[in-house]
């Protein structure tokens, strides 16, 4: 974030990022018109029984006890108790339409925030931290419901409630009214002075809330590795630090608020002891107030301070709801760096040709990890990209799927640029399987669907086949329907290798990427499954990255990457006879050099 966006989010109003997210809210804006209308008619039956206690008073003090018709009480009595059924009804019908809104629109920021995530590169990603992401798009979002189904309520009970007060006190007697309007201005100082101490300390707390996430999500899924390496401790201090975080900002935000609250209760104390000694020498007098309206005035007087102390728990709570919507909207403005233009045309035919012409990359500026890359890859051939860790391989499929743009130079798909392509109408014609195989909670079938939705147990069955995974599916407890625990973790390695080739087979791809695709199987099974791909990759483009030469070697065209250089290029055989950096791996791995060292 840039330092003037910085300097303004430190000075930046309460309210200023909430009032980002009610374009949310628009759509429900019926429901809440509703709602709000419930909710006065509410205010007005809540408050009418301290009208007739008025009447009651002053029918008394006129009649005197025994003097009071018994019908008349009864009357007084089944107004209240008429009262109390509308304030009843009209209350839970007011909260039913206020909290439904409050779902629908965690639902539409749930969704609107998991669909932005989807549309940023993989860099972004790359740069933050899982769990932080997640309290964004579960502990805020929540947060924000609460604050549009209770927060919201309140403030629309407690605005009706201090100007149908006030009106009516004015109504009554304007004096007595002016008296308690007296402190106001002081609870607006000390609303304010709150509000301005306890913004910041919110906003840590939420970043506290975000940074703990990461930490218990990355443990969570590495526990084994930190049991193996017995560092329980080491991690447990790294997790009470992050918490202590978040235990300051807290503490610290009660603090202020323990200010507050005194203040609130010296302005109630202020005006109610204005209200009983002047108020009560009024009454006294023959000009003053009756007995039974300066009583209803009392009555009504409770009802308008109280809220002066539910507004210090509001400003409290919306302080939290400010920060949690301060972190939705800078993540819903942050713009990926790859990225459709906006007349990026689609993809007319799948591809049939691709090439690098001299591509260059770099993560951290003067730090190349790609320089100069040039080849073309046409249907129906194989290329093989071979290398030495970090020499580049992982980036240049990174460049091929587009989840970078290239530092330098251009990748083209068909004669032309793909970053001028709409990326969606280029990647639905890939089949891409990963180093490390992800597979998701849900079934086989379900985890082989994932590009294919529509696909019948038929093609997926065929695609796992061809990816060698049919024999040990169908000897699940369930087959295909078999549940396999999040992230796959239920079936081994080179099981989860061979289901996420099938995903890939199943999709038909005019390009299929393999970055290290079966390097978790043993020698049989990745023959079987070789014998297999040959088959399958007739008529389509395939990049296969391997470490284990023996997967590549009956490629179309060989690259080897050595420091982001393409060092070497050929097919298998005239690689060897080269003798250089590929012949030299040849050597390590089919066991020619141990012989020749015997």
């Amino acid at each position: 974030m840039r330092v003037q966006d910085q300097e303004h989010d430190q000075s930046s109003s309460l309210g200023t990022y909430l009032w980002k997210i009610f374009p949310f809210v628009a759509p429900y804006k019926a429901r809440i018109g509703t709602g709000l209308a419930l909710n006065a008619m509410a205010r007005l039956f809540d408050l009418l029984p301290m009208v007739i206690i008025g009447l009651v008073v002053d029918a008394i003090t006129r009649q005197g006890v025994v003097g009071v018709d018994t019908d008349v009480l009864i009357w007084f009595g089944l107004a209240i108790l008429g009262t109390y059924l509308g304030l009843a009804v009209f209350q839970s019908l007011s909260d039913y339409c206020l909290d439904s809104m409050a779902q629908l629109v965690r639902h539409d920021l749930r969704l609107a925030i998991y669909g932005h995530m989807q549309r940023l590169d993989a860099g972004f990603f790359e740069e933050r931290q899982t769990g932080d992401l997640l309290a964004v798009a579960s502990n805020d979002v929540d947060n924000l419901e609460n604050f549009f189904s209770d927060v919201t309520t309140s403030m629309v009970r407690l605005v009706i409630t201090f100007v149908g007060v006030y009106g009516f006190l004015f109504w009554l007697d304007w004096r007595l009214a002016l008296l308690l309007l007296a402190p106001l201005p002081f609870a607006v100082i000390a609303v304010r002075f709150f509000a301005t101490r306890v913004q910041p300390q919110y906003r840590k707390a939420r970043q506290a809330v975000g940074e703990i996430n990461s930490v218990l999500e990355n443990n969570i899924r590495g526990i084994g590795v930190i049991q193996a390496f017995t560092a329980e401790q080491e991690q447990l201090g790294l997790v009470s630090r992050r918490s202590k975080e978040y235990v300051d900002a807290a503490i610290t935000a009660a603090k202020e608020r323990a200010k507050f609250i005194p203040l609130i209760y010296m302005v109630a104390g202020v005006a109610f002891a204005l209200l009983i000694t002047v108020g009560a020498g009024m009454t006294a007098t023959e000009s003053g107030p009756s007995l039974g309206n300066f009583t209803t005035f009392i009555l009504f007087a409770v009802r308008l301070v109280l809220p002066l102390f539910v507004f210090g728990m509001l400003i409290n709570q919306i302080q939290r709801s400010e920060a949690s919507a301060r972190r939705i909207s800078q993540f819903l403005s942050t713009q990926p760096r790859v990225m459709d233009s906006p007349d990026a045309p689609g993809l007319d035919a799948e591809p049939t040709s691709i090439a690098f012409h001299e591509v260059g990359f770099e993560y951290l500026p003067g730090k190349p990890v790609l320089r100069a890359v040039n080849f073309q890859l046409n249907q129906g051939h194989v290329l093989g990209i071979v290398g030495p860790t970090g020499a580049g391989k992982s980036t240049l499929v990174k460049l091929l799927l587009r989840y970078y743009d290239p530092r330098s130079g251009e990748v083209m798909v068909n004669g032309r640029s793909l970053s001028t392509l709409r990326l969606q109408s280029f990647r639905r014609h890939v089949g891409y399987v990963s180093q490390e195989a992800f597979l998701f909670f849900g079934t086989v079938a379900e985890n082989i669907r994932l590009g294919s939705p529509n696909a019948d147990l038929a093609a997926v069955r065929h695609a796992a086949h061809i990816a060698g995974a049919d024999e040990f599916i169908e000897q699940l407890p369930q087959g295909y329907e078999t549940l396999i625990g999040e992230r796959g973790m239920k079936i081994s390695g080179g099981q989860r290798q061979r289901i996420s080739l099938a995903r890939a087979v199943l999709r038909d791809p005019a390009l299929i990427v393999l970055d290290e695709a079966t390097s978790a199987v043993d020698t049989r099974t990745e023959e079987l499954i070789q014998a297999n791909l040959q088959r399958f990759k007739q008529g389509r483009m395939t990049v296969a990255v391997a470490h284990r030469l023996s997967t590549i070697r009956h490629c179309d065209e060989i690259l080897v990457l050595v420091e982001g250089t393409i060092a070497e290029r050929g097919t298998h055989e005239s690689l060897l006879e080269e003798g250089g950096v590929y012949a030299g791996l040849w050597r390590v791995q089919s066991g020619e050099m141990d012989n020749k060292g015997n």
